[in-house]
């Protein structure tokens, strides 16, 4: 599992390859897609609004909700990373997977805020499990899982995770 954060620095060629992926999902490269790619390939990660209010200036009309249509577009796509942050907030950045559009779930250090890909999934057996046990078909599912990275357990000294659901105590 290699380690990337959504934080960091776009590399070469980037726009290109995220360009390339919306147009295999059969969506158009408007002005404000580009120009949503561009904003998140410095290495931005920022909630819906912020990202609205920094690109509102170059576009006469540009509303919040087309950019909340196109952040999850991007996220369906395997464009984007959307991973919830502090209060509860999602925050969007480039998915910096090896494959983005293939399947996989993200580990955020609650910490650091640095999110690492999972590839793979281990859920399918469950989701034959439930269908067998209930009949409800699964059709779609996300798993973020939320701790301390490596770095970040070594400088506070935590060894052992709080286990608590993030539910608990509020």
């Amino acid at each position: 599992m290699k380690t990337v954060s959504i934080y960091s620095g776009p590399e070469a060629g980037d726009g290109q390859k995220y360009e390339a992926l919306l147009k295999e999902h059969g969506y158009k490269l408007t002005p404000r897609r580009r120009a949503i790619i561009r904003l998140l390939g410095q290495g931005t990660c920022a909630t819906p609004e912020r990202i609205w209010r920094r690109l509102k200036p170059g576009f006469g009309r540009l509303g919040l909700p087309t950019v909340y249509r196109n952040l999850e577009e991007f996220r369906k796509a395997g464009v984007a990373a959307r991973v919830a942050g502090p209060e509860e907030r999602f925050y969007y950045g480039l998915c910096r997977a090896r494959r983005p559009d293939q399947h996989h779930h993200h580990i955020v250090c609650e910490k650091c805020r640095r999110v690492s890909e999972v590839s793979g999934c281990r859920l399918e057996g469950l989701a034959a499990s439930v269908k067998k046990e209930t009949g409800f078909q699964v059709t779609e599912h996300r798993l973020e899982l939320v701790g301390l990275c490596r770095k970040c357990r070594t400088r506070t000294g935590k060894s052992k995770p709080n286990t608590r659901s993030s539910r608990e105590g509020k």
